[in-house]
């Protein structure tokens, strides 16, 4: 339980930082212009793409790990044994 506890939060968190240092955002405006050539309107949106890479970056790095633990544990345990 607290292996995968702190691999979540572990990879949240390096997932995060990883993702913020290698991601650009300059995000998305959309200007409505009229006939003159004034603003009208002025729309920002989210981008997508860049929150679901956000996301598998923060869960590949959970799931990393988790793996990297489990190797960890096992290598440890092999070696007490002999």
């Amino acid at each position: 339980m607290r292996k995968k506890l702190f691999s979540l939060i572990g990879g949240i968190i390096l997932g995060f930082i990883i993702a913020f240092k290698t991601l650009e955002y300059n995000g998305w405006t959309i200007f409505t212009m009229g006939e003159n050539g004034e603003v009208l309107n002025t729309t920002k949106e989210w981008d997508f793409n860049l929150i679901t890479n956000y996301f598998l970056i923060m869960a590949a790095s959970a799931i990393g790990l988790y793996l990297l633990w489990s190797i960890i544990e096992k290598i440890a345990f092999f070696s007490r044994e002999g």
